[in-house]
């Protein structure tokens, strides 16, 4: 089995980290960066929220280098630690939008039998809009304000067709249970 020079690098990296040497550390910063970055873009799809997450994961990693016992699984770790640290965020958000769209669905269950029907479902559907994962928003919009078609939608986010329709018809039963509370 041949092993790759980058990961015997890493290791080395690592082990010098490991000893204190601040130098080595910069350089394994400068090299993961953008590897953690792609992965924290692949739970968020938003790249100002992934640096914030890549931010914490450094400072996690940076912790905890030193009791990391197998130099060779520093990527795996990393890596790891940038997917639950994207993960917290994406739990966080939901609790918070989910607040949110409560608070603004008990306003709208206050305001008085002379509101415009019109009006209230209209903010209704804003608030549904604003609850519903990124993905299907996201699916929502192209298709229904911006025109694409499921074909159009499915090639400019590289997904397979039957994900794009599965993603927009879940985002359709979504804002219908939140319409008819």
């Amino acid at each position: 089995m041949e092993i790759h020079p980058e990961l015997i690098l890493d290791e080395l990296l690592v082990l010098r980290s490991q000893s204190g040497d601040e130098k080595a550390l910069t350089v394994l910063i400068r090299r993961w960066h953008p590897k953690l970055l792609r992965q924290a873009n692949r739970h968020l799809y938003d790249s100002e929220v992934s640096k914030d997450v890549v931010q914490e994961s450094w400072q996690a990693i940076m912790r905890g280098i030193g009791g990391l016992h197998d130099s060779s699984k520093f990527g795996v770790w990393a890596l790891s630690i940038t997917s639950r640290k994207a993960i917290d965020w994406i739990r966080k958000e939901q609790v918070n939008r989910r607040k949110k769209t409560e608070s603004i669905l008990a306003q709208d269950q206050s305001i008085s039998d002379g509101t415009d029907q019109k009006e209230l479902m209209l903010n209704k559907v804003s608030v549904g809009l604003q609850g519903l994962p990124h993905d299907q928003k996201l699916i929502l919009s192209m298709f229904y304000l911006d025109g694409h078609s499921l074909h159009e939608i499915s090639s400019i986010l590289n997904l397979p067709a039957g994900t794009v329709k599965s993603r927009l018809y879940y985002a359709r039963e979504h804002l219908k249970k939140i319409v008819r509370k």
